[in-house]
C-alpha cells in the first residue's frame, strides 16, 4: 500500500509569508479565463449541471505520524461508524544521568500525560482555535499499558503501525478530566495543566530503580533497558467514548518514580522522546458494504485516523474535457452537503475543513501523495459553510489543466476526485456523513465555460 505523506498544515501560527500565498490561493476565482477573453464573454457563457455523479465510501490513505505535533489516545464506539482506536508509543528518556538508584525502594510509580486542549487552523479570513477531543468526555472507557518490546529506530512510522508488546504493566480505568488539576507541593496547593495520570505496577517500578547503574549512565542505556511504553484503549465501559490528544514530547509529561518515602525521579517525555500514534477502525455494516462494493451511495462517510474517504466519479466531464473546440473554464463548482441527521455538535461536530484530491497516478486507490503547495491545481481545500451546511470546492484550474493535458497528449488523466478529512499536525479526530444524493439537487456540480473562437 502507497504511504500518503502530506506535512501542508501546520499547528499555531504560520510565518506571514506562507499566510500571505496561502489566503491569495484558498479559493479559485470563479472567472479565471477573463484575463484571456474579457469580461463581455461571460454573456456567452455556457453553464453546465451535472447530476451523474457516483460516490461511495472507501478506504482512506495511511499516513506518516513521525511528525504529528500532538498525539491521539482514546476509543468511541461511535453509533454509525464503529469502533475507532487511537493508541500511543512513548519514549521516557532521561534528563539527567549518572543517577544512583542502589538500594532503593519505591512507594509509587505514575505516567502522567498532558492534555493538547486546542489546535490552531488559518481559515481565509482568520485563525480559529478547534478543540482537540472527539466523542462523549463524560464517558469511562479502560486503557491499558505495556512495555515496547522493539527498539525505535528512525524509520519512518505510518498510522497502521502495530508494535510489538511486552508486559502489560498498568491500567487506567476513568474518564478523560479535561479540566485543571490540584496538586499539593511544598505545602502549596498549585494548579497544573490538564492531565492524565495513569498508576502503573508497582513490581514495573522497582524493576526500574534496580537496573543496573550503567543504566543511568547514558539515554542510549537507559532506552536499552526500557525501550518504551504503549497506551492501548481497551474498551468503552460507559458512554460513547472519547478520543483526546495529549503531548507526547514534552517535559510536562512524564513517567514518575516515587521512592524511599520523600524521594522522585522524573524520566520525562521530551523533545528527543520518540513516540508514535496508531489507529485501529472497525466500521459499521453499512461502511464496510460500500468499502467492498461499487456503485453509488446516498449516504456516504469520511473519518480521520485513517478511517475512511470518498470516491467521487464523474463520467459526464469526459466530454467537456475532450472537446474538440478550445474553451476556457470560468468556474468548476462542487456542492458537498453534510447529512444533518447525524451531526452532533457536541460530540460529534462536523469538521471544519475539507479536502479534494486527485487520485495518485501509479496507485489510483490512494489520494495524491504530494504536493508542493496549495496552489497545485489537484488540491483544493473547502470550509464549512453554513449557508450550504456543506462546504463548496472549486476546481477551475484542475479542470483546466486536464483539457491542455488532453489537447497536448490525447490522453485524459481524469480519475475523478478522493474527498476525505486533512491530515492535520496535529492530526483532528472528525467524522462526517455526506448527502451524496445528487437527485434531489443536494450533492452539486456546475461548470461554465466559454468557446475561444
Amino acid at each position: 500500500m502507497k504511504k500518503l505523506k502530506l506535512n501542508i498544515i501546520t499547528k499555531g501560527y504560520l510565518p506571514l509569508f506562507f499566510l500571505i500565498a496561502l489566503f491569495s490561493c484558498k479559493k479559485e476565482s470563479t472567472e479565471i479565463g477573463l484575463d484571456l477573453i474579457g469580461d463581455e464573454s461571460l454573456a456567452n457563457a455556457i453553464n453546465i449541471e451535472y447530476s451523474n455523479i457516483i460516490c461511495r465510501t472507501v478506504s482512506d490513505d495511511t499516513f506518516s505520524v513521525n511528525t504529528l505535533t500532538s498525539s491521539l489516545l482514546g476509543i468511541i464506539n461511535d453509533p454509525v461508524f464503529g469502533e475507532s482506536k487511537a493508541s500511543l508509543v512513548v519514549q521516557p528518556r532521561l534528563k539527567e544521568t549518572g543517577i544512583n538508584l542502589n538500594n532503593t525502594t519505591l512507594d509509587s510509580v505514575k505516567l502522567v500525560l498532558t492534555y493538547d486542549l486546542t489546535q490552531v487552523v488559518s481559515t481565509p479570513t482568520e485563525y480559529v482555535a478547534y478543540d482537540i477531543h472527539y466523542g462523549d468526555l463524560t464517558s469511562e472507557i479502560i486503557l491499558d499499558v505495556f512495555k515496547l518490546d522493539e527498539s525505535l529506530n528512525n524509520d519512518i512510522y505510518y498510522n497502521d503501525y502495530t508494535p510489538i508488546l511486552g508486559n502489560q504493566v498498568g491500567t487506567f480505568v476513568g474518564k478523560f478530566n479535561l479540566d485543571s488539576v490540584k496538586s499539593i507541593i511544598d505545602g502549596e496547593s498549585i494548579m497544573l495543566s490538564p492531565r492524565i495520570s495513569i498508576t502503573l505496577d508497582h513490581s514495573f517500578g522497582q524493576e526500574i530503580l534496580d537496573f543496573d547503574e550503567a543504566a543511568f549512565n547514558t539515554n542510549d542505556n537507559f532506552i536499552a533497558s526500557l525501550q518504551g511504553l504503549v497506551i492501548v484503549p481497551r474498551e468503552v465501559v460507559i458512554g460513547d467514548g472519547a478520543i483526546i490528544a495529549v503531548e507526547a514530547n514534552n517535559g510536562s509529561s512524564s513517567l514518575n518514580l516515587f521512592y524511599d518515602d520523600t524521594l522522585s525521579l522524573e524520566i520525562p517525555l521530551g523533545i528527543s522522546s520518540k513516540r508514535i500514534n496508531f489507529f485501529e477502525t472497525s466500521h459499521s455494516a453499512e461502511i464496510e458494504e460500500q468499502k467492498n462494493s461499487t456503485g453509488h451511495y446516498d449516504l456516504t462517510y469520511l473519518q480521520s485516523l485513517g478511517g475512511s474517504k470518498v470516491k467521487i466519479d464523474i463520467p459526464d466531464l469526459v466530454e467537456l474535457i475532450e472537446f474538440p473546440e478550445e474553451v476556457v473554464i470560468n468556474e468548476a463548482k462542487l456542492v458537498i452537503p453534510i447529512a444533518e441527521q447525524y451531526l452532533d455538535s457536541v460530540k460529534y461536530p462536523q469538521p471544519p475543513r475539507l479536502w479534494l484530491l486527485t487520485p495518485d497516478e501509479t496507485d489510483t486507490t490512494q489520494s495524491l501523495t504530494q504536493f508542493k503547495d496549495t496552489r497545485d491545481p489537484r488540491f483544493s481545500e473547502a470550509y464549512y459553510d453554513k449557508n450550504v451546511d456543506g462546504y463548496v470546492f472549486y476546481f477551475n484550474r484542475y479542470l483546466q489543466y486536464l483539457i491542455k493535458e488532453y489537447q497536448a497528449s490525447g490522453i485524459n488523466k481524469f480519475k475523478g476526485f478522493y474527498l476525505s478529512i486533512p491530515v492535520d499536525f496535529p492530526i483532528t479526530p472528525h467524522r462526517a456523513v455526506i448527502n451524496s444524493n445528487t437527485q434531489n439537487g443536494s450533492m452539486q456540480l456546475s461548470v461554465k465555460y466559454t468557446k475561444l473562437n
